[in-house]
């Protein structure tokens, strides 16, 4: 019997000390992970500081995709850990908030919205005009839904959505009134479904200005500036940047047509068109062991003002 007590408790020592140890482990590993996810915090919040630091050391009278700022930096050993800076141009995108000032649309970046859909393709996923209307409703501060669309001489008839629309949703919600904070709010928008979302995304900002930097920006942003600048016009642009870049709008004259150089100086001319950028997006990605964080950042280079952060 004494003989068997004490098998009993031994066997009972053993996994209380099991148990302990492994209880013991897992509060260790998370407290590891606790700290290598904090040292890559401030890690990735050093890379956002050295991105601006890159954006500031860039003082010349262009900016484009073959410079130091477009090259980032990648896993960029620091200590134990890796740093890696994306920079991202976004005066190259179409600012979307630029769309509507108060309760007024703004014709010039409204057109410019509705082509860009037409140029990316999205007319054969939904109505263009429908979800240009459906954006500028969403921003505005007005209670009334948008009923027609005026772009490039066309009268379109649209169904524009405001808070009645959106308090009928199965979940329902506000309508903002507001600018954008994030691009991730389209998919609040009326229409504008996960696969729209998607496509259009690579060519919008929230944080721009109206000049669009000629040098960065992609085909369908180019063609999105007037009706005359066609596919062939935007990708002869693209091809002529990538063995120079574009320093004046002058240096164009002669791969493009009298009729397309005549637009795209105009456009430089009131200052719409550019080949300098000052809103930029950085990205840092840190890793320190088993710890990881990403960090976005977007910056006006002017005076090195940071307009949007965001901790993932």
């Amino acid at each position: 019997m004494a003989l068997l007590l004490v098998l009993v408790i031994v066997a009972l020592l053993t996994s209380l000390l099991t148990e302990l140890s492994f209880s013991t482990m897992v509060d260790m590993h998370l407290t590891e992970t606790f700290r290598d996810n904090t040292r890559a915090y401030y890690l990735a919040k050093g890379g956002v500081n050295a991105g601006r630091m890159i954006l500031q050391a860039d003082n010349n009278n262009y900016d484009s995709l073959d410079e130091t700022w477009s090259n980032g930096v990648i896993n960029y050993p620091v200590g134990e850990g890796s740093v890696t800076i994306l920079i991202e141009d976004l005066d190259g995108k179409l600012d979307i908030n630029g769309m509507v000032v108060g309760n007024n649309p703004q014709a010039i970046v409204t057109d410019r919205f509705y082509r860009l859909l037409v140029a990316i393709g999205l007319d054969k996923l939904a109505d263009p005009a429908e979800l240009t209307a459906a954006l500028i409703d969403w921003m505005d501060t007005g209670d009334d839904p948008y009923t027609e669309i005026h772009t490039d001489g066309q009268s379109l008839p649209v169904s524009g959505a405001e808070d009645i629309y959106y308090k009928s949703l199965s979940q329902p919600y506000r309508c903002k009134n507001g600018p954008l904070e994030t691009l991730q709010e389209l998919s609040l928008v009326k229409g504008f479904t996960p696969e729209i979302v998607k496509r259009v995304s690579p060519h919008l900002a929230v944080n721009g200005t109206l000049a669009i930097n000629i040098n960065t920006a992609s085909a369908e942003v180019l063609m999105s500036l007037d009706l005359q600048i066609n596919r062939d016009t935007a990708e002869a642009i693209i091809d002529y940047r990538q063995t120079e870049p574009v320093k004046s709008v002058a240096q164009l004259e002669t791969i493009l047509t009298p009729e397309d150089y005549v637009v795209l100086k105009t456009l430089g001319n009131i200052g719409q068109l550019g080949t300098k950028s000052h809103t930029y997006r950085v990205e840092s990605y840190a890793m320190v062991n088993d710890g990881s964080r990403r960090l976005m950042a977007e910056i006006d280079k002017r005076n090195n003002k940071l307009l949007f952060f965001k901790v993932n």
